[in-house]
């Protein structure tokens, strides 16, 4: 009676036959399961591995880039002392006695002139004191020439409230959408004076494009420029959209003259697989689009595909994704300097 309530059924990935009670046509045995999940697990670790090589090569190329970049800085660093150590000895005058401890050393110099333009008073006072030494005289009745120093001081004709011409400053700018917000201080906290993060919620990349020329000063050198942003466009747009888009984006970025790495778009879940695709095939032609054109590309890959990085809505990251994301890009601005 057990015998007629047994059924075999056949594996359908080993072929191995197993006795129970009913047929099963989809039935996989255990080691099968096995098999599959170190299959799974193997692909997984493969694309990781993949992954890391491709943000290597990212890396060595920003190195060689900044090196590209620093060689002219460099030699136009050694014209320019060059050109300071040509000068003549009245420039040279006038740089030194722009700090307030050497202006000491030409006291006795700025002394004598003073004596001579007051001469003729100097003979008569010393006279009614009945002195033979009219140095003597002027240091009883005459006022220190301290005030008239600075009278006399610039040589070279100019004035003395004219102000030292300020030195331009080498900022770092970090821009992109909403994802930027809490990483400033990350990013920042080396020299807050030179780098600068600008956050613009819900903005696409047309946005940033015409919100550039308003962050690039003139006055100032931007040997670093780092892009985030794709992540709103992904939405609604398609790819061709996206790209022609992009490629606006890195034409009117060449007119400033810096280095430039666009960062990858983030995954997002829940907004559908169409979106989930659209953002892949972004991510691949904007790297080969980096490429081409010489910017770099920052592919953050897998790493926030895992859980607790995104928060409810999907989009957004949460306390510990925030903490990641600015972590990396600080490590990136870190070694595009050095």
């Amino acid at each position: 009676m057990e015998g007629e309530r047994s059924a075999v059924v056949t594996c359908t990935g080993c072929a191995m036959f197993v006795f129970l009670p009913q047929d099963r046509s989809d039935f996989v045995c255990t080691k099968c399961k096995l098999v599959s999940i170190l299959e799974e697990k193997v692909r997984g670790l493969e694309k990781r591995v993949s992954t890391l090589h491709c943000m290597r090569k990212n890396e060595d190329f920003l190195d060689r880039h900044q090196e590209m970049l620093l060689r002219p800085q460099r030699s136009e660093d050694s014209e320019q002392a060059a050109q300071q150590g040509q000068k003549d000895g009245e420039e040279v005058w006038q740089h030194v006695t722009s700090r307030r401890r050497k202006r000491s050393v030409h006291t006795p110099a700025m002394e004598i002139q003073v004596s001579n333009c007051f001469h003729v008073l100097s003979t008569g006072t010393n006279a009614e004191s009945g002195l033979d030494d009219p140095s003597e005289g002027r240091e009883q009745k005459e006022t220190p020439p301290i005030g008239r120093q600075k009278m006399h001081c610039p040589r070279d004709g100019g004035s003395t409230t004219t102000t030292p011409k300020r030195r331009r400053r080498r900022v770092v700018l970090v821009v992109g959408d909403s994802l930027l917000r809490g990483t400033e201080s990350s990013i920042c906290r080396p020299d807050r004076e030179n780098r600068e993060v600008c956050c613009l919620p819900g903005a696409r990349i047309h946005n940033v494009m015409e919100r550039l020329p308003r962050l690039i000063k003139p006055s100032d050198r931007y040997p670093f420029l780092l892009l985030h942003v794709g992540t709103n466009d992904t939405a609604k747009n398609y790819l061709e959209r996206i790209t022609a888009d992009y490629m606006a984006l890195g034409r009117r970025i060449k007119e400033f003259e810096a280095q430039v790495v666009f960062s990858s778009i983030l995954p997002v879940q829940g907004k559908g697989l169409g979106r989930d695709h659209r953002i892949v095939e972004v991510n691949e032609w904007l790297r080969r689009w980096c490429r081409r054109e010489g910017f770099g590309f920052f592919d953050h890959g897998m790493v926030f595909q895992e859980g607790g990085v995104l928060g409810r809505d999907g989009l957004h990251l949460t306390k510990r994704g925030k903490s990641i994301f600015a972590s990396r890009l600080a490590n990136l601005v870190r070694r595009a300097l050095n």
